[in-house]
């Protein structure tokens, strides 16, 4: 049998990372109150996911050591960057201005994460993804943030 770190398996990582997820969120919904089934306090849903993140994460580091898998593939630090960048953006421009233009301006950052997407596909996205997300988030839900600054 292979050790851990000749096999590389992808599983094992991926489940280390949801149980280091789950573990954090643990941590930090340990102060909420849970409640009961009938009478939910604001830690009871947070607690169940955390839960079921954990479980799937252990079975993963399971399957990850006693299987053979997909081998870990390199670190692309573009996509990464870009991506990062863009949900920043978008959290400091969506109270400054405006719901569309942080949408629009984090698919454009985006856009830079893969040099396999075209303007078109990406200006096309960030109008359906601009204009969807104004009517669920605003109109229906009524979640108050402004459309435009």
């Amino acid at each position: 049998m292979k050790s851990l770190a000749q096999r590389g398996n992808s599983d094992f990582y991926t489940g280390l990372l949801l149980v280091v997820v789950a573990t954090i969120a643990l941590l930090y919904i340990r102060t909420l109150t849970i409640g009961t089934v009938l009478d939910m306090g604001p830690g009871y849903f947070p607690l169940g996911l955390a839960l079921i993140l954990l479980g799937m994460g252990l079975v993963m580091v399971v399957k990850g050591l006693t299987t053979a898998g997909v081998p870990v593939g390199a670190i692309h630090l573009r996509p990464l960057f870009f991506i990062l960048l863009s949900f920043a953006a978008f959290g400091l421009l969506v109270e400054r201005a405006g719901l569309i233009i942080a949408i629009l301006a984090q698919v454009g950052l985006a856009h830079f994460a893969s040099r396999e997407t075209t303007w078109p596909a990406s200006v096309i996205t960030g109008v359906v993804l601009a204009i969807a997300s104004s009517i669920i988030f605003v109109w229906l839900l009524k979640i108050p943030v402004n459309v435009l600054p």
